[in-house]
């Protein structure tokens, strides 16, 4: 079942032939990878400065002052969010079948709920009143699971390069693929 849904997903990306020939230009993939590294570095440079205000480090710096700088992030996401969007579309077999993909979409939706959480449960509105230039232990635990899981997209994005998936033997592909099903291999 998730198999399938792979291969549906690969070939419906597949049909993206215009972001396909754009990404395939001479400055196309270039530039949209430049575009993500500095998105990158908006995102976790701004999310990591908060998250260690959070655990104590820098206390003359108002907690309020830094979350200022979350906007910066939520921009970095969404210069990721685009770009990645034009790799994927671009190679879509190299994404979907690559364990490593897999691990930086977890470690993305791990660092999402965990910051759904920091303003839905009212951490923040907790943190904000707080008179302290101590967080209280619930934001430390978010900033600990926020850095740890920023650091997981990192690690996991950079092996996306190291691995590229390869034609699946017959009868590999099930469960979770992390070779290209449905291709025939030459004796």
């Amino acid at each position: 079942m998730i198999v399938e849904a792979q291969i549906w997903l690969v070939s419906t990306l597949a049909r993206a032939t215009p972001v396909a020939r754009l990404m395939h230009t001479a400055w196309g993939w270039p530039v949209a990878e430049s575009v993500h590294f500095i998105g990158l570095t908006l995102l976790v440079g701004t999310i990591a400065l908060f998250d260690l205000r959070l655990l104590g480090v820098g206390r003359r710096v108002p907690i309020a002052a830094m979350h200022r700088l979350v906007p910066l992030g939520v921009l970095g996401f969404v210069m990721n969010a685009s770009t990645g969007s034009l790799f994927l579309m671009t190679e879509p077999d190299q994404y979907v079948y690559n364990p490593s993909f897999h691990l930086k979409a977890v470690f993305l939706a791990v660092a999402g709920v965990n910051a759904m959480l920091f303003y839905a449960t009212g951490c923040w509105r907790r943190v904000e009143e707080g008179r302290s230039s101590d967080a209280p232990r619930a934001a430390k635990v978010i900033a600990v699971v926020s850095l740890s899981a920023w650091l997981g997209v990192i690690v996991a994005g950079r092996l996306l390069t190291f691995h590229r998936p390869f034609p699946c033997a017959p009868g590999e592909a099930s469960g979770l693929a992390t070779c290209i099903p449905g291709y025939v291999q030459n004796p």
